[in-house]
């Protein structure tokens, strides 16, 4: 068992314990790409706190690398955590094309990586009024890759310790549904507003059934 395991092993119960994870959606989780050598996938998910990607890792139990942003490396603790969780650090103001680049480079090395098109967090608000940047669409088309969208689902949708979280996790989306054969901003554009429009629709399909 590699250093990954062991810490998925270690922290996954506590903090599904801790946040009350129910996870939605176990049959549209894929293998592992790095154990299993298949091509990579780029997991997409809305973003309400800066625990997301430990939550969403601790539900699936699966090795994703996170593009997330640099401050977040200065918070002890927190930094050392994400880091073994396959953190990197990008520079969201000035779009920081080193972790783009080390983005795609992951994705056509059989590894997975998770972006949140929204850039930053939008905590207590329905995801839907939210813009979205297009990275994803770009990193995709660049890299060839499918998307695996998740929504992280609360009642306030704040991410708060010893309150339900559920993880809902949707069908992957092949490539060849983005619309990406032109690749310029406008493909781009309607790439990522299908992916984030699939991830909204987790969390409104999800509400409606538990209204």
């Amino acid at each position: 068992m590699g250093f990954y395991d062991n810490i998925i092993k270690t922290l996954a119960g506590a903090v599904c314990a801790i946040f009350r994870i129910e996870l939605v959606g176990r049959e549209n989780i894929p293998e592992d790409t790095e154990r299993t050598q298949v091509p990579g996938f780029m997991l997409c998910s809305n973003h309400i706190g800066n625990l997301d990607p430990v939550v969403i890792v601790a539900a699936i139990r699966i090795k994703i690398n996170w593009m997330a942003k640099e401050s977040l490396f200065r918070i002890p603790g927190l930094a050392q955590l994400i880091r073994a969780l396959g953190a990197y650090p990008v520079n969201r103001a000035t779009g920081d094309v080193g972790a783009i680049k080390r983005t795609i480079a992951q994705l056509k090395d059989c590894r997975s990586v998770g972006i949140f098109p929204q850039g930053h967090r939008q905590p207590g608000v329905d995801p839907r009024t939210t813009e979205v940047r297009y990275g994803a669409g770009m990193i995709a088309f660049r890299s060839g890759c499918d998307v695996l969208p998740v929504a992280v689902e609360t009642k306030t949708r704040y991410l708060r310790p010893f309150k339900k979280t559920v993880i809902l996790v949707g069908k992957r989306i092949p490539f060849a549904e983005l619309g990406l054969e032109e690749g310029n901003s406008e493909s781009y554009k309607r790439a990522t507003d299908l992916i984030f429009d699939r991830i909204c629709t987790l969390s409104e399909t999800y509400r409606s059934e538990h209204a």
